[in-house]
């Protein structure tokens, strides 16, 4: 998990931001501790949650047009594949 900046973040977006990035950093090592600090530091759930969905959207879509998949095909793909196949 990354060290928390020392100064806080005015704008809440980033805010957001930064607390999505540290939940994914934290579950990508396995750190459920982490995951959990993190995802505690903001009072918003909801909406780290919708910003997180929005990340990983958009990290599916940039790696199927960087392989030259079609993104449709990706959903489709990692849907058939599930969660035994992720990553």
């Amino acid at each position: 998990m990354s060290v928390p900046t020392e100064k806080p973040v005015e704008d809440p977006t980033q805010e957001l931001f930064h607390t999505a990035l540290d939940m994914a950093q934290a579950a990508k090592a396995g750190n459920v501790s982490g995951w959990l600090a993190a995802r505690y530091q903001s009072g918003r759930l909801e909406d780290v949650a919708f910003l997180l969905s929005q990340m990983l959207g958009v990290l599916i879509e940039n790696g199927a047009v960087s392989r030259g998949v079609h993104p449709a095909d990706v959903w489709r793909e990692l849907r058939d594949r599930g969660v035994d196949d992720f990553g």
